[in-house]
């Protein structure tokens, strides 16, 4: 592994969004299944848009992110006015737009409008509020990450990385690729999301997303 990612000290835990639900929900939504370029890409679309308004998008709950998908005419039309992106969500013919206004809008309504809230949240509660069609636990534990908790992303990237890691033909489940994660950094003496964001920097220089 070692080899592969460099030393532990050059290892960096990335900041994610720990004031703005609104930015974890549009990255952890729109970087499914997709290149980063194009999800930062709907990133600096919402910010701009949000400091057009002389708002801060860092500071952004559900709240203001509904309030900006209902002005661009609801979560049909804001995938070209808002996001400039119109991809659909894994597995479905829905736009990820759409299934981000439904996921932020059933949070909201159990009352995780913010990522305090949502780090404060019963788990199990808000993890069925988010799981809407197209919305996997990739997602989910993207989110929650991006607000702060430790945890591993274990989409294609990482478990492509762990299969080779630990020697199998055949890629390894989301299940066994998330424990080999979070066991090889309490060895390894990092947090997990510095050894999940340094495997996914490695994965994707080798494939060039």
């Amino acid at each position: 592994m070692r080899d592969r990612l460099g030393s532990t000290s050059s290892w960096v835990e990335p900041d994610g969004y720990p004031d703005s639900l609104a930015l974890c929900a549009i990255d952890s939504i729109y970087s499914l299944q997709s290149h980063y370029t194009a999800t930062v890409r709907v990133l600096d679309r919402y910010r701009a848009y949000r400091r057009e308004q002389d708002a801060d998008p860092n500071k952004d709950g559900a709240p203001e992110l509904l309030a900006a998908i209902q002005e661009a005419d609801g979560p049909a039309a804001a995938a070209d006015s808002l996001f400039g992106n119109r991809a659909k969500a894994p597995g479905t013919k829905r736009l990820k737009s759409e299934a981000l206004a439904d996921a932020v809008a059933r949070l909201a309504g159990i009352g995780v409008e913010t990522t305090a809230h949502l780090r404060s949240a019963e788990a199990s509660e808000a993890r069925r509020a988010w799981s809407v069609k197209g919305l996997g636990p990739v997602s989910w534990d993207y989110l929650l990450m991006l607000a702060g908790a430790q945890g591993v992303k274990a989409d294609t990237k990482v478990r492509q990385f762990v299969t080779t890691a630990v020697g199998e033909s055949c890629i390894v489940s989301k299940g066994r690729a998330e424990r080999a994660v979070k066991a090889a950094s309490e060895r390894l003496g990092s947090t997990q999301r510095a050894l999940d964001h340094a495997i996914w920097q490695y994965q994707r220089t080798v494939q060039k997303l």
